[in-house]
């Protein structure tokens, strides 16, 4: 007895140490099988449907039954009668027992005797079953039974205390991963004096305190100043004591000022012998849902005060969507009783051509039983068509059952008119800016074309020296018969006024207002074509080199438009080094990762880069910051827009393309612009053909050109070939000719005195000679000519002139 008492002792304190309940319940049975001398014990719990026996935990057993085998909770077994009788079962030999069907599994594994007792959670609930067997016939005695309940009725307060224990580190498991993450919530804990001692995440979310600078505060801090002044904070704190909660709905602050409106709660938490020991304060930040709260609470009077003056058509259908209400404002609107409306439906005041659709959207959100949209044309009384917004939502009543739908019409004609209005505002003011855009565009080219014409005017002055100089001697050799000499000077002043015809295009083409006309430019030939400009530009003291890398490919752009950007660049580059210097130029194919592009701003792949470097002043980390923005420039006053390198940025842009910068103060700047390769290879052009020997059958040509000098050549040279040419100097004078004469073919500068351009000419022209083929003669024109329009740019030569007529004669006279 005093052993089994010793056991009991120690199961005691095992149980008090320990806070697992498999532990705890193995040792039970190895204390139990112990004091019987069997060894051999099992626990059974009762699964939460009540229908089986889980042997929980055992000794003596192998493991393949120990928590895996389940016993059905049969009415025949010694199992569940001891369980629902609350009293021990003893068998002294299970083979020869007849009161109870007896598990198979036991007589397999050897059982002869078997002891079960029940054992009961505190308050009376049933939790399994307590049982001792023996390989050998035995008779457990009223001792065994009395110290089996014994064990039994200690066993089941610590199985009970156990599971307070777990459900406890469950739900303060929870509790911590609630308060640690409930952000929305300012969650935190004072003492009884009201200062701060636990602050979580939440509430550093909402207050914006952290936990090292709350903690041991007052939780006044958080009030307003009028509520510290009314101790509005001491008052919660009174009533919660007093009654164990107060409400906390007020305004609040956060660290940095800002009011926070808290719904929340303080709790009292108090001692076991009921002196307060803190207070628990949770609160949520509802400071936008209260806003809105205010200005519902204001939006529903002020609506309630329009609806009830507010000319609005409301209306309720029945479930099988026909009209069974309708507001005085149908008689308003439609000039008719409501009375007489009822039950026709949507078909009795929907124009004809939207009915349909509208009715297809009724119809959808009929069936489904949703609130539908629509928007739709009406006649009113007065047959003006009016636009209608109709809303509506079902309408069910207290059993859920849909009964129809109750909805609002409300007359948008005004706000459609103004929105096409709008619509037709913007539009024009797109316009407005696009045409600003174009002029700021052609004003930084003019200043570019300023910058240039500067630099080249001693090499322009030059060309016109070898034309007049030439042109006298060669005067002088004819005049002495010496005409074999002249031809040499006639020659150079060939080579040289085709010199100035060449930079003079160049000059133009740069300046020339346009679109952008995207399409594939060699980027070598366009640098290269510009590299007589750009040295002359440049000036005696700057050098340029050119590292064109032959066969870098196509770009897809507005060739215009990059020489206008590469232009920009060397001038720049020229202002930068105003004690002279180098600028090189050059170009090659980099392939381009998504590393390379920030924020998607261009696309990987293959790039032509473009390159500007000079050996300038340069610029310091300040400037580089700002060199792209619009306006922005380091010239003195007047001398520069700063548009430039803005507008290089949008061009490359626009262009899919990037702009990348590197200045050091010294030693000069690097812009490369990087443009998509388009081709690797850009065809060459075909071979000039040669000057035509014959004319189209005596074609009539009229040739209008107010500038002596170059109309009586060409006429002279067109003559020679064989075509009849009429010659006049301006538009009246071609339109007086036409009176008598109907040409083949017009050819007409576009700049002409006297009131007609040379568009104006062909469109007068036309009129009597609809399919007459048109040659503009183009210097320089602010009117630009249709995209279509046939052209040839002064200077040009005569043969080149007599190609171009002969091909567009062709066409006309089918014969030849």
């Amino acid at each position: 007895m005093v052993r089994r008492q010793r056991l009991l002792a120690g199961f005691g304190e095992f149980a008090l140490r320990s806070d697992s309940l498999d532990e705890v319940l193995t040792e039970a049975c190895h204390l139990v099988g112990e004091a019987l001398g069997t060894k051999r014990a099992r626990l059974l719990e009762i699964s939460q449907d009540g229908r089986y026996l889980l042997v929980r935990a055992g000794v003596g057993w192998q493991a393949d039954i120990v928590g895996k085998l389940r016993l059905p909770m049969s009415e025949h077994s010694s199992e569940t009668f001891s369980i629902k009788a609350g009293q021990p079962v003893i068998s002294r030999d299970i083979h020869q027992e007849d009161r109870f069907e007896v598990p198979a599994f036991m007589k397999e594994a050897g059982v002869v005797a078997l002891a079960n007792v029940p054992v009961f959670l505190p308050g009376g609930q049933p939790y399994g079953l307590l049982q001792v067997d023996d390989i050998r016939p035995r008779d457990f005695g009223e001792k065994d039974a009395e110290f089996l309940r014994t064990y039994a009725a200690i066993l089941g307060p610590v199985i009970g205390r156990l599971h307070l224990v777990h459900r406890l580190g469950a739900t303060e498991e929870r509790f911590r991963l609630v308060v640690e993450n409930a952000r929305d919530y300012a969650i935190f804990v004072t003492d009884a004096e009201d200062r701060i001692t636990d602050w979580f995440p939440g509430a550093e979310a909402v207050f914006g305190w952290t936990a090292e600078e709350a903690v041991g505060q007052s939780g006044s801090m958080l009030s307003t100043p009028q509520d510290r002044k009314h101790s509005q904070d001491a008052r919660e704190i009174e009533t919660a004591r007093r009654e164990g909660t107060a409400p906390n709905r007020r305004w609040h602050l956060r660290k940095g000022g800002e009011r926070v409106f808290i719904d929340g709660i303080v709790t009292a938490l108090n001692s076991p012998d009921g002196s307060p020991r803190g207070f628990l304060r949770i609160g949520q930040d509802v400071t936008g849902r209260h806003r809105t709260e205010d200005a519902l609470r204001e939006s529903e009077a002020r609506f309630r005060h329009m609806a009830d003056s507010a000319p609005a058509l409301i209306w309720m259908t029945d479930a099988d969507g026909q009209i069974v209400f309708a507001n005085m404002h149908f008689d308003h609107m439609f000039g008719r009783p409501a009375a007489e409306m009822l039950g026709e439906g949507w078909a009795a005041i929907v124009l004809e051509e939207d009915l349909g659709p509208f009715l297809v959207a009724f119809e959808e959100a009929f069936r489904a039983r949703r609130p539908f949209r629509s928007e739709v044309r009406v006649y009113d009384a007065a047959r003006r068509i009016r636009w209608l917004r109709c809303e509506g939502v079902p309408r069910l009543d207290d059993a859920g059952r849909f009964l129809g739908y109750t909805g609002c019409n409300v007359d948008i004609t005004e706000v459609r008119l103004a929105a096409e209005e709008l619509e037709q505002r913007i539009a024009e003011r797109t316009a407005e800016l696009m045409t600003v855009e174009e002029t700021l565009r052609q004003a930084q080219k003019m200043e570019a074309v300023g910058q240039l014409t500067g630099g080249i005017a001693h090499d322009f002055n030059n060309m016109l020296q070898g034309v007049t100089g030439g042109l006298d001697m060669a005067r002088r050799r004819v005049a002495e018969g010496r005409t074999g000499e002249a031809l040499r000077y006639l020659d150079a002043v060939k080579d040289a006024a085709e010199r100035a015809a060449g930079l003079t295009r160049r000059l133009l083409a740069f300046a020339r207002r346009q679109p952008l006309e995207p399409k594939a430019v060699d980027a070598d030939g366009l640098i290269a074509g510009l590299a007589d400009l750009i040295r002359r530009t440049m000036g005696p003291g700057i050098g340029v080199d050119m590292r064109l890398r032959d066969g870098t490919g196509s770009v897809l752009c507005d060739a215009n438009e990059l020489e206008s950007a590469l232009l920009n660049l060397c001038i720049n580059a020229r202002d930068a080094m105003p004690e002279g210097g180098r600028l090189t130029i050059g170009t090659e194919v980099v392939e381009l990762t998504a590393a390379d592009t920030l924020d998607g701003e261009a696309l990987p792949g293959r790039y032509v880069a473009i390159s500007v470097a000079d050996s300038g002043t340069g610029m310091s980390p300040e400037v580089l910051e700002r060199v792209f923005d619009p306006f922005f420039t380091t010239k003195p006053q007047g001398q520069g827009t700063g548009l430039g390198l803005s507008q290089v940025w949008g061009f490359m842009r626009q262009s899919g393309g990037l702009v990348r910068i590197v200045s050091t103060p010294g030693r000069g700047t690097t812009v490369r612009l990087l443009l998509p390769l388009h081709k690797d290879m850009v065809p060459e052009e075909e071979p000039e053909a040669a000057p035509p020997s014959y004319a189209i059958s005596r074609a009539t040509v009229m040739l209008v050109d107010d500038e002596d000098g170059v109309r009586q050549p060409a006429a002279d040279r067109l003559r020679e070939l064989g075509y009849i040419v009429l010659e006049a100097r301006d538009g009246p004078e071609a339109l007086r000719i036409l009176a008598s004469h109907h040409p083949d073919l017009l050819v007409t500068d576009v700049g002409l005195p006297n009131g007609m351009n040379g568009q104006q000419v062909a469109e007068a022209l036309r009129k009597q000679l609809p399919r007459l083929p048109v040659l503009f003669i183009t210097g320089y024109a602010s009117t630009p000519l249709p995209t279509d329009a046939e052209t040839i740019a002064k200077p040009f030569r005569l043969d080149a002139l007599a190609r171009r007529v002969q091909a567009l004669l062709q066409p006309a006279i089918p014969s030849q």
